[in-house]
């Protein structure tokens, strides 16, 4: 990252420009970039800029930000596409430090006029102090200053730096990550990047002390060199998970009407995975799980898991999952064994003990064999972390005790906080309105305890997995 960025003016500006505020204050106030930074708890310096208007929001309205009697570090420029090169010419001569430009109808959207704006962008930053974020895209959410381009947006910081192409798919991403206890340091939405892009934008991440992993989601780069560096630089420093769209050829198409960036082959894409230790995910979900496993899992001595759960073929096809992702399911050692089959309602019943072990925390009668059990398999010499299978219709609908998700929850808890290796865990949603809320609770109650949790051994086993390999080739 050059030491002239200036990309720190675009998380933390003192001072914030909105440029085409509306004079309409209800529309401003509710969908408006003004009302966002007021209601989001943005600090600094607000200054709304429209010749039609004295007074905005209760803030001082200016007919160009020329009239502005101060610095300004950031500004919006929520105008159309058209008015953008006027007033990016303005911004420039007034020394903005950081611009934002929302607007699409440039490159991307294929038509001459879009390409000749574009370039025009591009022709008036060029030589200038003044960097600029997009154009087409939906630019900073930064919790700890108060900036975002949603009030939907939860207004705690987290550890996960996120740099995307596109805005949209975050709309929905960052409230379906706060549910899943994943909170964010720093989102920036950078477009179609005219000049600031991924490559610098991952640097800056790298060495950012308030993030502790990165995710991209990445359509195309300009610069394959660069990028490949700012991943490597990342990568020996945190983890960085990165979902590539295009990949086929029908995504290829769709991003040539977004970004209008070059998407590079399959083949090329998953060289680039092995060469800079970035973890792929194609989804994102899996995105999300990824990241609950770099939040939430503790990096295990190796590969070998003890697999805790329901019998027959459920851990036989866990089983075959766990292998197909890369992990190892060993046999338990003989004094593993030989404790186990102490254990009330295991042996007696026929339940297989070698691993999978055949337990569950089906009566209350039975919690104390369970936590014992689960102990042993965590103090096996054969296995390096354990994967917890649980599933919530047995326990809500017990025939003798009644719904005991409550008490089942407590011991599996208490039982993992205390053991000697790391867990992953898997609770299974149900197919009823009452045991999705229940394995909700679950999960969250997991993870406030400090350990991950996912609806599918699939997605637990690819996650970890994945994981394990990138501290894996980190050490090498």
């Amino acid at each position: 990252m050059s030491v002239h960025s200036g990309l720190n003016k675009a998380f933390y500006p003192e001072s914030v420009a909105i440029i085409g505020a509306s004079a309409d204050e209800e529309v401003e106030r509710s969908s408006g970039w003004l009302g966002r930074f007021q209601q989001s708890g943005y600090k600094g310096r607000l200054y709304p800029i429209n010749p039609r208007a004295t007074q905005i929001l209760g803030l001082k309205a200016y007919p160009s930000i020329l009239d502005v009697p101060e610095q300004v570090d950031y500004a919006v420029l929520g105008v159309r596409a058209s008015l953008v090169p006027k007033l990016l010419r303005e911004c420039v001569t007034k020394g903005v430090g950081v611009v934002h430009v929302f607007a699409g109808g440039f490159v991307e959207s294929g038509k001459e006029e879009g390409r000749r704006l574009q370039q025009q962008v591009a022709e008036i930053i060029k030589g200038s102090n003044t960097r600029l974020i997009g154009p087409n895209c939906l630019s900073v959410y930064c919790p700890s200053s108060g900036l975002t381009f949603n009030l939907g947006f939860p207004a705690k910081s987290g550890p996960v730096g996120v740099v995307s192409q596109t805005g949209a798919a975050l709309q929905r991403l960052v409230p379906v990550a706060d549910s899943r206890g994943i909170h964010f340091s720093k989102v920036i939405s950078y477009g179609n990047a005219v000049d600031v892009d991924s490559p610098e934008l991952i640097d800056f991440l790298a060495n950012d002390p308030e993030t502790k992993c990165v995710w991209a989601y990445i359509e195309g780069v300009a610069d394959g060199q660069a990028f490949l560096r700012s991943v490597v630089n990342c990568t020996q420093k945190k983890p960085v998970v990165i979902l590539k769209g295009g990949l086929t050829e029908g995504g290829a198409r769709a991003i040539s009407s977004h970004t209008a960036t070059l998407v590079g082959t399959k083949r090329v894409w998953q060289a680039f995975f092995k060469q800079t230790n970035a973890i792929p995910v194609e989804t994102f979900d899996e995105a999300l799980n990824q990241l609950t496993a770099i939040l939430y899992f503790t990096p295990p001595a190796g590969r070998r898991v003890g697999i805790v759960g329901l019998g027959g073929g459920l851990s036989v096809v866990t089983t075959d999952i766990c292998e197909r992702e890369g992990l190892q399911v060993p046999p338990f050692s003989g004094e593993t064994l030989e404790g186990l089959e102490t254990l009330k309602g295991l042996a007696d019943i026929g339940r297989g003990i070698k691993n999978p072990v055949e337990m569950g925390l089906a009566a209350s009668g039975l919690f104390k064999d369970y936590a014992e059990g689960v102990r042993m398999v965590a103090s096996d010499p054969n296995v390096d972390f354990l994967l917890i299978q649980l599933y919530p219709e047995g326990y809500v609908h017990h025939l003798v005790e009644g719904n005991l998700m409550a008490p089942a929850l407590d011991v599996l808890v208490s039982t993992v906080k205390n053991l000697p290796k790391p867990v992953v865990t898997v609770i299974g949603l149900g197919h009823e309105i009452a045991s999705v809320g229940l394995a909700l609770e679950a999960h969250k109650r997991c993870r406030q305890a400090g350990f991950p949790v996912f609806s599918t051994p699939e997605d637990a086993a690819k996650a970890v997995s994945k994981l394990i390999t990138y501290y894996e080739r980190k050490g090498r």
